[in-house]
């Protein structure tokens, strides 16, 4: 329910962009690393030892349209946990994100871009062992070694240039972080 209220805040926020702007050029791609600021996992108080890396590229298929490609990769750590039987376990996850994303983008407004959109991919879990026991672990809380999942989620981010070709760019949406910041190169 969440999203579908995402999605005509998303579009409002586009159509009042669009006032008075030239329109940007057509045929161009936007490449994106970017860092994490507020991991995936921060509400199970993980701690960060690999920070949220992430990398897109968007390619303009219309004058305010664009389909991309993602893909992400964190790892988080468990402090000490106890297990219903009463001995303890701590765990790492090595998480993994690639995808699809189409994405509705505004007129260029100076050296502003807002766009959102939506973006369909898969997960993937890889659980490694600190302290304790795999088994006790996959019967205590239901993780799995290794686990996958499809998921579609939306974004809504902006883009600042400080020039023709080179800006920054932040993000907010499920993925590899809530929160992403970084660079962005326009080719």
């Amino acid at each position: 329910m969440k999203k579908w209220i995402l999605l005509p805040m998303v579009s409002a926020m586009i159509q009042f962009a669009n006032a008075q702007y030239a329109r940007p050029p057509l045929n161009y791609l936007d490449v994106n690393a970017g860092i994490g600021m507020l991991p995936t996992f921060v509400k199970d108080a993980g701690k960060v030892r690999t920070l949220p890396l992430s990398l897109s590229a968007d390619y303009q298929i219309a004058e305010h349209f664009s389909l991309g490609a993602f893909a992400g990769y964190s790892v988080t750590e468990t402090g000490l946990r106890f297990l219903q039987d009463g001995s303890t376990a701590q765990w790492g996850n090595h998480f993994t994100i690639f995808g699809l994303r189409l994405a509705a983008r505004s007129r260029q407004m100076g050296p502003w871009n807002v766009y959102g959109g939506l973006s369909g991919g898969y997960s993937i879990s890889h659980i490694n062992m600190i302290r304790g026991d795999l088994e006790k672990v996959k019967q205590d809380r239901n993780i799995q070694e290794i686990s996958g999942k499809m998921l579609l989620t939306g974004f809504l981010g902006g883009r600042y240039s400080f020039t023709s070709r080179a800006g920054l760019f932040a993000e907010l949406g499920y993925g590899i972080s809530l929160a992403v910041i970084g660079l962005s190169m326009r080719i």
